[in-house]
């Protein structure tokens, strides 16, 4: 657990930090592996991320980035090393320890033992493949990137099936994509007992980041063939190929600028997004049956009404002390203590799709047994937490249920991975919200009309001097406060007149080098909370 620290800087990191977990090293003998774990979990399920050859845990970590999904899917991800950086897929040696690993993780966090699934880049994708061999009765599913035995598989338990998803780039000369669906791919739907023909989704994916089917047409070639239902000898399974038209030897990632000498993509984004796509296959298998439910890639709220509990949402407690539950399919957020803040108790949802230039409203319902207020924020879930409203919103509950609404539009870059937040640490009466969602909604264009839609303001550093571009909305001045590590102002400075749009330059030379926090607000409206470095 994160150790609560009673200074602004150190709740600011905390509550709105890239994830709300703990990482450590975990040695079994002369190995490592890196772990993540949520603070928030309940036999959670396991996933095992396996490196290529010759590269490091760290980077599978840095490409895969499961965590995030972790936080609100409820799993442990384990990024283990392999001697000299490589997996041994002859013997068991490999195969030991990743059961340790798994052992560990039941000794320390009780994961559930039927949901443990293998993923991997290349040579992690091939031992992903290899543990489906060896160990089937341990391995729920797995989803390999670009990687398969070259020479097959053999001398492999036969006491079940695992269900497989592969990703493979159709430009890959490195693990040739021709070898897997030459030879590779036959061998299995044989051994499975698949069906020969498949059933194509062209293109794939379909309906993502708001795009249908035409829209994706123009835009990607990548395709999925999916094998089942398989069966043989009384083993039931399935198969699955996502084609990524292109791709050479990489993990599919989108909204990024691929290898240099992949010159059918340079410059432009993939649509598939392979940690996605793991979590979503991954999260449908069990070795009981039992699955998870919670997309990972999605542009609407998950489990809004509650009818599935608590699933899909977090609850950070930051300063203070409160507990949630569902209670007559409403969230309670029970509070015993405050914080010093509203947002050191939030209820967040994490995972949520937000496209440059789409307006969306969040509707919600809410009360409480006394009258107090609710914030509201949608933001970015990771540095520098960046809102993508004009500032927190803020709402007044009464004892009666209302229905509440803001509209934006999204200014910023496409996040694909953006969360909402119910800050309620401000007060100890109870807090009681439903049927919370978020739509598109045609685009906003008259700016009175908008509850939301003032751009964040802008900051920019160089030495100490620090450029604030802003619009101050509503009939008060926006205001300017520096903290410092132990959260007292250092500096405060009217920004402008009300409704101004402006730009201003503020000389830091007074204050030490060091890491501070700058609040912008509007009266009682936060517009923009930032860490910034001061440096000569």
């Amino acid at each position: 657990m994160w150790k609560v620290v009673a200074s602004l800087i150190l709740l600011m990191i905390l509550a709105g930090g890239s994830f709300a977990g703990t990482q450590w090293n975990l040695s079994v003998g002369s190995r490592t592996a890196i772990v993540y774990a949520p603070d928030k979990r309940d036999n959670p399920a396991l996933v095992i991320s396996m490196h290529g050859i010759g590269i490091p845990a760290s980077w599978n970590q840095s490409m895969m980035k499961f965590e995030v999904l972790a936080d609100t899917a409820n799993f442990i991800v384990v990024y283990p090393s392999g001697e000299n950086n490589s997996w041994d897929l002859g013997s068991n040696k490999d195969v030991n320890f990743i059961v340790a690993i798994i052992d560990s993780m039941y000794n320390r966090y009780k994961i559930d033992r039927n949901r443990v699934y293998a993923s991997g880049f290349s040579m992690g994708g091939m031992m992903s493949w290899y543990l489906s061999c060896k160990i089937p009765d341990k391995i729920a599913a797995i989803v390999a990137g670009d990687g398969y035995p070259l020479s097959g598989l053999s001398g492999c338990s036969e006491v079940r099936h695992v269900p497989a998803l592969q990703i493979h780039g159709t430009a890959d000369d490195f693990v040739s994509y021709s070898g897997f669906v030459g030879s590779f791919l036959p061998a299995q739907i044989s051994r499975y007992g698949c069906p020969t023909a498949s059933v194509k989704t062209k293109p794939y994916p379909v309906d993502v980041d708001g795009r249908n089917a035409s829209q994706l047409a123009q835009t990607s070639k990548s395709f999925m063939d999916y094998y089942g239902p398989c069966e043989k000898n009384g083993l039931t399974s399935e198969l699955a190929l996502i084609s990524v038209d292109g791709m050479i030897h990489d993990w599919a990632t989108p909204d990024k600028l691929n290898a240099s000498d992949d010159v059918n993509y340079k410059g432009k984004p993939f649509d598939v997004n392979g940690t996605w796509e793991a979590w979503n296959w991954m999260r449908t298998h069990s070795l009981n049956g039992t699955v998870a439910t919670i997309p990972a890639h999605r542009d609407s709220i998950y489990n809004g009404t509650f009818a599935e509990g608590t699933s899909g949402w977090t609850l950070n407690v930051w300063a203070g002390g409160a507990t949630g539950s569902v209670t007559n399919g409403e969230y309670k957020i029970a509070i015993d203590s405050i914080g010093t803040n509203n947002y050191q108790i939030q209820l967040i949802q994490a995972g949520l799709i937000l496209e440059k230039g789409q307006s969306y409203e969040v509707s919600f319902d809410a009360y409480s047994s006394l009258s107090r207020s609710l914030e509201v924020n949608v933001e970015m879930n990771d540095d520098p937490w960046t809102s993508y409203l004009s500032g927190v919103q803020e709402y007044s509950l009464s004892t009666s249920k209302q229905t509440f609404k803001l509209q934006f539009t999204m200014e910023q870059a496409t996040d694909s991975s953006s969360r909402v937040s119910f800050n309620a640490g401000a007060s100890t009466s109870p807090v009681y919200v439903d049927n919370i969602s978020i739509k598109k909604i045609d685009r906003l264009t008259d700016i009175n009309q908008r509850s939301a839609t003032t751009a964040v303001p802008r900051l920019s550093l160089n030495g100490k001097l620090l450029k604030v571009d802003f619009a101050a909305p509503g009939k008060e001045a926006a205001s300017l406060m520096i903290f410092d590590l132990n959260g007292n102002s250092v500096k405060q400075q009217i920004l402008s007149a009300a409704s101004q749009k402006n730009s201003e330059i503020i000389n830091l030379s007074s204050l030490s080098n060091g890491i501070y926090i700058v609040k912008i607000s509007n009266g009682k409206r936060t517009l923009q909370m930032s860490r910034i470095t001061v440096t000569k």
